[in-house]
């Protein structure tokens, strides 16, 4: 992974070297709140990112005839001193009949690898020259972060119904011929193969499709091939096919992606019309974002399918700010950014193309170029070439893009931030990059409020892109206290970056929260958007409280809380900010721990640095009152509104309690699944992670080693079978025989240790087990047939009983086992007994005088 390690490895003339700055001058406008926390992360392929890039067709078929643009494109796009972009598009071409001359843009005439002749195909490999020579110089310039992904607009044009790769004569009907889709799955996995072992370039993925389910792409059209397929049968159909002919040459490792709909909105609908079968084989998400706004759900619909997903293409001509000129372009493309990031949760953000305009006084292949844009206006692309000249000519927007790309780095962990913010996390190396735009005309506060971290740097080194600037280092800004304090200026995009970052919290020993003991205020127009939404384990409901409303939850028994998390109502986020936390030992006298700095980020967001001390059995959520005192909430007073509440935290008195060690070898238990490794000893390893995959009628038990006044068990079930755990008990025994129930787990418990200490009955015990009833389940959570012991953990907390002279098998009673064990091991019977406890007469000798001994006791 390539990290930012050069402050200012490729600065622009325009920029300037200034002195340490304690904080910017202050502007007229309240200062903007936004929290970053390295708790808050990406939920999509676990926070990971991937990287930025750009498809490469068309402009590297119209600059790859020249080495020197070439090799300029690729090192102010993909190279250390210029965008550092690592991910390239390549697209596959159908080529096109070659009788056909009705692609008049000069780059778009995309060439094939197969000749047909009279119903022969035969390969091509000298194709495509120009598009190969740009990716080549792109991946050494970008090193050994590069990403390649094939992709295809067509397939070739005699596989077509039409005769032609630009698409259909009716736009909106399928375009590949229906006994072509293995032909077509062959033709691109062959592609792949070649690429892989003649021209040693890693096919990381491929889609087969580009924007299929559309009326765009009719046949004879004059800008470029296209393709579509229906969503449903037609789109699953290449996917499997193409699966076929990537594993017929053994290409297992190529991710299959799908399906580049041009509609964020379609791309949903798309994948939830897959066959079992094509969802089985797509491996990621990929996504445009030209239309459509279901950002936040398509990123659910990957997330609840296990996918990964990738922004795989956008652009335009739009513009943003207040008289930004050329600016303008550079900020619609910043805000584009922000929202498809911060929405999707993407773990990749990929432009359509870098270079969209051609400036050349001859034209290509008989067509002329598109000339010079207005680059003050908007325009596609972030840069232009100039064939005359030999140049790639550098724009506001290219240098916008720059101010993300350079220094949010692949494997950073993304951090959710709102507004206009970005923000990234890189665990290792210890450092924090924001990136944040202002549209306004004139300079802009912000504070962003780091306090969730446990080490921060003194000062952030700040790198900014304005009308007047490109990639300039202003200098270092001061980090307050957990404070960063900054001006944005007019019509910019800042970038900072903080090393000595250090922090994270741990989201285990998630508390359950019982629906019974929460309580709250009213709902707007007491619908059933009630209070007890708060902990339904859904974020996609909500309490759509009133003024003065508070939702409270009592946890059975004081905790100390480790973390928080929250979810704001999803487009109501602004009604969390200023909302608090508290937490009570009476539920009457509260102690406010959490106040919400800034409209938060949508989804959960979690908080583990408090105010106060957070000890409590009560925790609680509530709006202050009267009229909103923040720049978000434009509300006439505070509602409280919120989505979703989990707490964290082990019980109070757990740090003064006596956790018994277990060895594994001391644990026994029933058959696991398949006879598997995943057995008994997995619940005594300390480990959450592992489990044991018990069967009907399962059972696991510890030998404590001695008898124990056990004040508190605690226990995980198994990660995502959770359900298998509800009636499952907890017995205790003194001689491994006869039980007693201690605890029977009555609710769906969550993923994590839960404790528990209102055990019944006696608790001296020096055996403990845990059991599931037979037969089918009887309770609302469980849908297996039958009964399966599965648990992950289990813990035992308690003091050693006082010792009985005479209990010499250490049962908590003394009885003529003990003197049967006695008289065998002095006959000379292999026999396991303590010696401390067998010694009665503390003359460190075994013998018959502590027989007799033993007798007197048994005697009274």
């Amino acid at each position: 992974m390539k990290l930012f390690s050069k402050a200012v490895a490729f600065v622009a003339a325009a920029s300037m070297a200034v002195p340490f700055i304690g904080t910017f001058p202050p502007s007229a406008n309240a200062a903007a709140n936004v929290t970053i926390s390295p708790n808050n992360t990406y939920e999509i392929n676990k926070g990971i990112f991937q990287g930025w890039g750009s498809s490469l067709c068309w402009w590297a078929n119209r600059v790859g005839y020249s080495d020197s643009l070439s090799q300029k494109a690729a090192d102010a796009f993909y190279g250390d001193d210029g965008l550092r972009l690592n991910i390239a598009r390549f697209n596959i071409g159908g080529g096109d009949d070659p009788s056909h001359h009705h692609i008049t843009r000069t780059d778009s005439n995309m060439p094939g690898y197969t000749k047909y002749n009279n119903g022969v195909v035969t390969y091509d490999w000298t194709a495509d020259a120009n598009q190969r020579n740009v990716l080549d110089r792109c991946i050494k310039a970008a090193g050994d972060d590069m990403i390649v992904e094939m992709f295809s607009n067509s397939p070739p044009y005699y596989m077509c119904k039409s005769g032609c790769s630009t698409g259909n004569k009716n736009a909106g009907q399928n375009n590949l011929k229906d006994d072509q889709y293995t032909a077509f799955a062959e033709y691109l996995a062959e592609v792949c193969k070649h690429f892989e072992e003649n021209w040693n370039v890693k096919v990381q993925s491929i889609d087969p499709m580009n924007e299929p389910y559309t009326n765009f792409w009719g046949a004879f059209s004059a800008k470029q091939e296209g393709c579509h397929f229906d969503i449903g049968n037609s789109e699953s159909t290449i996917l499997v096919e193409l699966k076929k002919s990537l594993a017929k040459r053994g290409l297992n490792d190529i991710i299959i992606s799908a399906s580049d709909e041009t509609s964020i909105d379609t791309q949903i609908e798309a994948y939830n019309a897959l066959s079992a079968d094509a969802k089985s084989v797509v491996g990621r998400i990929d996504t445009h974002t030209y239309g459509g706004s279901k950002r936040s759900q398509l990123k659910d619909t990957a997330i609840k399918a296990g996918k990964n997903l990738w922004m795989s293409e956008v652009d335009g001509k739009g513009t943003a700010g207040v008289n930004a000129g050329g600016m303008g372009a550079g900020l619609w493309l910043a805000q584009r950014i922000t929202t498809d990031c911060n929405d999707l949760n993407a773990s990749a953000w990929i432009l359509w193309q870098l270079i969209d305009n051609h400036v050349s006084s001859v034209g290509y292949n008989g067509n002329k170029d598109s000339g010079m844009p207005n680059i003050n206006d908007g325009f596609w692309g972030v840069a232009v070439a100039d064939h005359d000249k030999n140049e790639i000519i550098l724009s506001k927007k290219y240098y916008a893009f720059g101010q993300y790309t350079r220094y949010i780095r692949p494997g950073m962990t993304m951090l959710k931030s709102s507004g206009s913010t970005m923000a990234a996390f890189d665990k290792k190396n210890n450092q924090l990059v924001i990136v944040a735009y202002n549209t306004s005309g004139s300079a802009s506060d912000i504070n962003f409020d780091l306090s969730q971290f446990d080490e921060l740097g003194a000062s952030a080194q700040t790198i900014r892109t304005s009308p007047s600037e490109n990639w300039a280092d202003i200098g270092k800004t001061a980090i307050n206290g957990s404070s960063l304090k900054a001006s944005l200026a007019a019509n910019s995009v800042t970038t900072f970056i903080i090393n000595g970052v250090k922090g994270g919290a741990d989201l285990t020993n998630k508390i359950n929260v019982d629906a019974a003991n929460v309580t709250g205020t009213k709902s707007w127009k007491d619908s059933s958007d009630n209070y007890s939404k708060v902990f339904d384990g859904s974020t996609g409901t909500f309490f759509d409280g009133l003024e003065n409303g508070w939702v409270q939850a009592d946890l059975g028994q004081s905790y100390d809380i480790s973390a928080i998390g929250f979810a704001p109502r999803s487009g109501y986020e602004y009604r969390c900010a200023d909302g608090k936390f508290m937490v009570s030992d009476d539920g009457e006298n509260w102690t406010t721990i959490y106040t919400i700095n800034g409209k938060p980020a949508t989804g959960m967001n979690y908080v583990s640095k408090f105010s106060a001390s957070a000890t409590g059995r009560y925790i609680r959520y509530e709006i202050p009152a009267g009229a909103p005192n923040n720049e978000y909430n434009k509300d006439n007073v505070y509602n409280c509104n919120i989505a979703e509440i989990e707490v964290y935290g082990t019980p109070s008195k757990l740090a003064d309690l006596n956790k018994i060690e277990i060895p594994t070898s001391s644990v026994t238990g029933s058959a696991s699944w398949r006879d598997s490794s995943n057995d008994f000893t997995k619940a005594f390893d300390g480990d959450i992670n592992s489990f044991f995959d018990g069967l009907e009628s399962g059972w696991v038990q510890a030998d404590l080693g001695a008898v124990y006044d056990i004040d508190t068990i605690g226990f995980s079930p198994r990660k995502a079978y959770e359900a298998r755990c509800t009636d499952g008990k907890f017995l205790f025994s003194l001689d491994g025989e006869n039980w007693t129930e201690a605890y029977t787990i009555t609710n769906k418990p969550v993923f994590g240790m839960q404790y528990v200490t209102d055990l019944k009955g006696d608790t001296k015990a020096r055996y403990i087990r845990y059991e599931i009833p037979s037969g089918a389940p009887a309770n609302q959570y469980n849908s297996d047939n039958v009964y399966n012991c599965n648990i992950a953990e289990i813990a035992v907390y308690g003091q050693k009983s006082a010792e009985l002279k005479g209990d010499i098998d250490r049962n908590g009673k003394v009885d003529s086992e003990d003197l049967i064990l006695l008289s065998q091991f002095l006959h000379g019977k292999k026999v396991t007994l303590d010696n401390d406890s067998a010694d009665l007469n503390k003359d460190s000798v075994l013998d018959v005088f502590d027989l007799v001994e033993l007798r007197k006791i048994l005697n009274k």
